[in-house]
């Protein structure tokens, strides 16, 4: 697919930021599938919907990663903010359903969606490829075409 479209805006962030976040994303979700801690998906609700709906300075792995993102010699190129919004969103949709199905104790199927946002947090902090922008592109865009 050539035409991605990412959802976009006048806000910058660095690069480097939302990668970090995928690292801290990552870590607890591997915590949370050893430990079976409803805690840690429980924060990460909290925290993608603190970056996704408007309350981003009250992101703890926001501002940890800006800390983190401050120290690092490079501070990396300005990024639209929008389409790491967008996938904040997209976390909390993901986060919310591991924790509704722990709590409806279907471990196998809060695992199995741990891991696919493993796998995309992966890709966003690794390859710098962000899913959201594919879902956008393929789900919500067609909906907004004149």
């Amino acid at each position: 697919m050539k035409n991605i479209v990412c959802p976009i805006s006048t806000e910058r962030i660095s690069e480097h930021i939302p990668r970090i976040t995928a690292l801290f994303v990552i870590i607890l979700l591997l915590l949370y599938v050893i430990t079976q801690s409803w805690i840690i998906p429980a924060f990460l609700v909290i925290d993608f919907y603190t970056r996704g709906f408007g309350k981003a300075k009250f992101s703890a792995l926001g501002i940890l990663s800006s800390k983190v993102g401050d120290i690092l010699p490079n501070k990396g190129k300005a990024i639209p903010k929008a389409p790491k919004v967008f996938a904040a969103r997209l976390g909390f949709i993901f986060t919310s359903t591991i924790v509704a199905l722990h709590i409806a104790q279907f471990a196998s199927a809060s695992a199995l969606i741990s891991f696919a946002l493993i796998l995309f947090a992966g890709l966003e902090c690794i390859a710098n490829f962000c899913v959201g922008c594919w879902v956008y592109t393929l789900f919500v865009q067609p909906f907004y075409r004149n």
